[in-house]
């Protein structure tokens, strides 16, 4: 019998997970944390950290921890919405914006390697597929 689709996934998400906090642990960021500034960075003053939270399927409470480790680090900043004073947003720092280059820097050569037995279409395509499955997830 085959392996359940789920079951390769979650070995996927085991080693890729494995790999970045390796490549990451350099720049102090977790895997986690990584993601979420990109997130940050491709959706600038435009989240809070009760969107986020929704988005990552976390608690706030986790959410929130992770936000304030970054703050700590100078890498996230909060501040209050003009239009809605009771609305905290989020933005990447200067030195947020910095750190994720590096950060994107050192995963593009784990991307490349990570996606290499892939020609140019399979790769095209299985981003495709993984944009599906997320968006999937979304619409439950």
């Amino acid at each position: 019998m085959p392996a359940r689709t789920i079951y390769l996934i979650k070995r996927l998400e085991i080693e890729v997970t494995a790999r970045m906090t390796k490549i990451l642990g350099a720049y102090e960021i977790t895997p986690t944390q990584y993601i979420l500034l990109n997130f940050v960075e491709d959706h600038p003053d435009d989240l809070s950290s009760a969107q986020l939270s929704r988005r990552f399927s976390m608690t706030p409470q986790s959410m929130n921890e992770n936000i304030k480790i970054l703050q700590n680090k100078e890498l996230l900043e909060k501040y209050t919405d003009p239009n809605h004073r009771r609305i905290l947003r989020i933005s990447l720092t200067e030195k947020g914006i910095e750190t994720l280059k590096l950060c994107n820097s050192a995963m593009d050569g784990f991307e490349k390697e990570f996606l290499k037995p892939f020609g140019s279409m399979e790769k095209v395509e299985f981003r495709d597929l993984m944009g599906k499955l997320i968006e999937g997830f979304r619409n439950m």
